[in-house]
């Protein structure tokens, strides 16, 4: 799909999650759930992982610009060799 699809798609899923968690009140961030494969998780938790999750994404969205622009640079590659 084309690169300003994705990112339609990406904000308004965003918009709606952010909806959902400014709706949390603070004692439901201490609720807990058993995850089959980590254990038990708090949803602030999961709040956290989030921001750490998304932060994995843009690394590699980060890469991959950076795997595309690295041949394109030629000599002004000597650079970053310092």
């Amino acid at each position: 799909r084309a690169a300003a699809e994705l990112w339609q798609t990406f904000t308004a899923l965003r918009e709606q999650s952010i909806a959902l968690v400014l709706a949390l009140q603070p004692e439901q961030l201490t609720q807990r759930g058993q995850h089959p494969a980590v254990g038990e998780l708090s949803i602030g938790a999961l709040l956290y992982e989030w921001v750490y999750h998304d932060r994995n994404h843009f690394k590699q969205i980060e890469s991959n610009i950076q795997a595309w622009f690295w041949p394109q640079l030629g000599n002004a590659q000597r650079f970053y060799e310092i």
